[in-house]
C-alpha cells in the first residue's frame, strides 16, 4: 500500500481523482494529501505540478469541503511561510518562483472558499492580506511561461489572490485602497509582461472599485496615475 507521499508524486493515481470528477477515494486523510501536494509545487513537471496537485488541492480537497476550520487555516498559515510563498524570494531565473507563483493559487483558492462560507478567523484574513503585499514587494521573478517547464505566471496568480481577497465582506474601505495602491506599483514593474497579466490585474481594479461604487466611495487619488509597462503586442497575450 502506497504512504500518502507515494500518492502525491504517482501521476496514475492523481489522474484517477481528475478523471473520477476531483473525488477522492474513500479513506483518503485529505488534509496529509494536501499538505504532500504543496511539495509538488517545486516539480518542474508540468502535468505534476499544476494540471495534478494544483487542481486536486484546489477542486477536490478545498472546494469539496474535505477540510476541517481548522485545517483550512493551517494551510493558509502554511502557504503563506517562508518554504512557500516566500521560498528563495528575490531569486530570479530559477525553479523556486514555481513554488512561490503556486502558494498564491492556494491563497486564492482558500480565500475564495471562506467568502462563500466564512471559516477563517478575522485575523487569518487580515494576515493574508498583509502577507501578500509583502510578498509582491519581494517578488522579483514575474515570468510567465517557461519552456519546457511550464507556468510559472508569477503577476497573474498573484493578481488571483488579490482579486479574491479584495471581495471578501469582512475586508474594510482600508485595505481595498492599500491593494488598488498596490495594483499602481505592479503596473509599473520594468519585466515585459506578455501573458494577460494586464487584464487580470485590470480585474482586481475592477472588482474593487465596482463596491467603491456601490458604496459611494471615492477613487483613491494616489491610484489615479498609472503607468502600465503591459505589452500592446495583443499576439503574444497567452491563457493558462
Amino acid at each position: 500500500m502506497q504512504t500518502i507521499r507515494e500518492q502525491a508524486t504517482d501521476k496514475e493515481f492523481l489522474r484517477s481523482i481528475v478523471e473520477n470528477g476531483y473525488e477522492l477515494p474513500e479513506n483518503t486523510d485529505a488534509f496529509a494529501l494536501a499538505k504532500a501536494l504543496l511539495q509538488n509545487f517545486l516539480s518542474t513537471d508540468e502535468e505534476l505540478r499544476d494540471e495534478l496537485s494544483y487542481m486536486i488541492l484546489a477542486s477536490a480537497i478545498i472546494d469539496k469541503g474535505h477540510l476541517t476550520e481548522q485545517q483550512l487555516e493551517d494551510i493558509l498559515s502554511t502557504v503563506l511561510d517562508d518554504e512557500h510563498l516566500f521560498y528563495h524570494i528575490g531569486e530570479t531565473e530559477n525553479d523556486s518562483v514555481f513554488m512561490r507563483s503556486f502558494s498564491n493559487l492556494i491563497v486564492a483558492a482558500l480565500l475564495y472558499v471562506d467568502a462563500k462560507q466564512p471559516t477563517l478567523p478575522e485575523q487569518a484574513l487580515q494576515q493574508a492580506k498583509a502577507t501578500l503585499l509583502r510578498y509582491a514587494g519581494e517578488e522579483r521573478d514575474w515570468r510567465g511561461y517557461i519552456k519546457g517547464k511550464g507556468w510559472a505566471h508569477t503577476m497573474a496568480h498573484l493578481a488571483d489572490a488579490l482579486d479574491i481577497c479584495a471581495q471578501n465582506s469582512r475586508l474594510s474601505t482600508r485595505d481595498r485602497r492599500q491593494i488598488l495602491e498596490l495594483l499602481r506599483d505592479l503596473a509599473k514593474v520594468t519585466t515585459p509582461l506578455y501573458h494577460e497579466e494586464d487584464m487580470r490585474l485590470a480585474t482586481v481594479a475592477y472588482h474593487i472599485t465596482s463596491i467603491f461604487c456601490c458604496s459611494g466611495i471615492a477613487w483613491p487619488s494616489s491610484c489615479w496615475n498609472l503607468s502600465p509597462s503591459f505589452s500592446n503586442d495583443s499576439t503574444s497575450h497567452m491563457w493558462k
